[in-house]
C-alpha cells in the first residue's frame, strides 16, 4: 500500500473530521505523495493525529530563510506547537545548505519540549511552478493541544 493510501486510512480511522478540512487534508496527502526529496515516514502522521488540533500554516518568500522568517512573523503561535510536519516547495536548482540553515532558524525559534515534541519532520518538493510573488514556500502542519 502506498503512503497516500496509508495516510487516508489513518485519517479516516483516527481523525475523520479532517476530511472536511480540505487544506489540512490535501497538505497531508502532498506530504506523503512520494515526490518528496527526503523520504517521509507514515509513523510521523500517527503522532500528528494524536493531537487535538491540527492547523496548516504557510508562507512564501524569495529564499528558504525568508519563508521561515515570514512564517514566524505571520504565525507567532507556531512557537507553541507540540509537533509539526512541514515541507518546502522550491526551484529545481536549490542549495541544500540553504534549506538546512532555514531549518536551524526554525528549530531555534520553536519552544520544543525535548521529550514530548512529536512529530518533527520536514521534506522538500522541487517544483517548476511558482506563484508570481514567491519562488519558495513552506507549509507547516502544526499540532496544538
Amino acid at each position: 500500500m502506498d503512503k497516500i493510501s496509508q495516510a487516508q486510512d489513518l485519517i479516516a480511522k483516527y481523525r475523520p473530521e479532517l476530511l472536511e478540512n480540505r487544506p489540512v487534508y490535501e497538505a497531508i496527502l502532498q506530504f506523503y505523495s512520494g515526490h518528496s526529496l527526503i523520504e517521509t515516514q507514515i509513523l510521523d502522521l500517527t503522532y500528528l493525529l494524536k493531537n487535538s488540533k491540527i492547523e496548516l500554516l504557510k508562507a512564501g518568500g524569495e529564499s528558504f530563510k525568508e519563508c521561515v522568517y515570514n512564517l514566524l512573523d505571520e504565525y507567532p503561535e507556531i512557537t507553541t506547537a507540540k509537533g509539526m510536519l512541514r515541507f518546502y516547495e522550491c526551484p529545481l536548482d536549490f542549495d541544500w545548505r540553504e534549506c538546512e540553515k532555514s531549518e536551524i532558524v526554525l528549530g531555534d525559534a520553536l519552544t520544543q519540549d525535548i521529550y514530548g515534541w512529536k512529530p518533527d519532520f520536514w521534506t522538500v518538493f522541487s517544483v517548476e511552478r511558482f506563484s508570481a510573488e514567491n519562488k519558495f514556500s513552506i507549509f507547516a502542519l502544526c499540532a496544538f493541544s
